[in-house]
This record gives C-alpha cells, structure tokens and sequence, in this order.
C-alpha cells in the first residue's frame, strides 16, 4: 500500500510538472515553412509570420535564393518574407560562407543599387516606411549552413533599422531562416 501511494504522488508530480513546462512559449512558433523555405522572426517584439502568396503570378511569401552573376562569378543571397503589406528582406554579399555577416553599411536596397552591400530591410509598402540598417545602427547575419552549390543555406538573424526620413527606427529579432 506505502509503495502505490508512493507511486502515486511521483506520478502526480510528473504529470504537475510535464503540465507546468507545456505552458511555456514553444521556440520557432512563429516559424513558417513554403516549398523547403523557413523563415521567421519578430519585429518589435511582435512575431512576423509571413503569409503573402502571389497566387497569380505563384510567389511564396518566403524566397531564399542565391543569385549568381556570371560577369561578377559571385553568389549572392537573399532573403525575402512578406506578410500583408510588409517586406523583411537580407542581402549578403558573395561569399556566402558559415560565419557572421555584419549588417553595418549605409546602402540603398536591391534593386535600386544593382549589387548593394550586405543590409537588413524593414519595408511598409502603404503608408510607405522602408527601415534598413546603416553604418550606425546595424545587425548581423549568423549563417550556419552555406552550401552554394546546392543552394542550402541556413542561418540567424537581427538588426535595427531606421527610416532616413524620420529616423524612427524598427528592432527585427529572433530571426531564422533555412532553405533545404
């Protein structure tokens, strides 16, 4: 009898503390997944869950692609996720290899300069707001996987972008992103 009730009470406080942990926030749950693309991450705080499909001309909201330049022989990256009316976008510049990439150049945004430097874009299409990084106020990119070859990338992200107009400015964080 002393041995079930033992039992018991080890059972219960299993069950109290299993219950206790499943309360807490799940990582990645703001994490969306298109055709072997994840992306996802937070802005201001918020989760940004890119949901835009282009059905007519069959755009996914999460583009991860490398674009090669044959007269430049480089391979550059880009990162795209759009939800509603907003944009999050990454640029790094060839070589795309593991390691951190600083978000810290003061650079207008593909495709106004043709092959701008490595930037972090925040962009409101109505009312029209486009937040990048500059020299001041930047970020970084932790890519974790670079395989140009096969066009696998995976990696990590956050930055701070400003308006150049107001100067207000929008913190991107948690950010994830996986092309497999």
């Amino acid at each position: 009898m002393k041995n079930i009730s033992t039992m018991l009470f080890v059972f219960t406080m299993f069950i109290v503390l299993t219950a206790a942990s499943c309360k807490k926030e799940k990582p990645g749950s703001e994490l969306v997944t298109v055709n072997g693309q994840t992306f996802g991450c937070r802005v201001n705080g918020t989760p940004f869950i890119a949901d835009k499909w282009d059905h007519v001309n069959n755009i996914p909201p999460v583009r991860i692609r490398f674009r090669y330049s044959p007269v430049l022989q480089t391979n550059t990256l880009q990162v795209l996720a759009e939800k509603e009316n907003r944009l999050i976008e990454l640029w790094i510049n060839s070589p795309v290899t593991v390691g951190t990439k600083n978000l810290n150049f003061s650079t207008l945004p593909h495709p106004t300069i043709v092959n701008p430097l490595d930037y972090g874009l925040y962009q409101i299409f109505y009312p029209s707001k486009e937040f990048i990084t500059n020299n001041s106020i930047g970020g970084h990119v932790n890519i974790i996987v670079a395989d140009t070859v096969n066009q696998r990338v995976e990696g990590t992200f956050e930055f701070t972008g400003t308006d150049r107009i107001t100067g207000e400015k929008v913190i991107i964080t948690n950010g994830y992103f996986k092309n497999f």
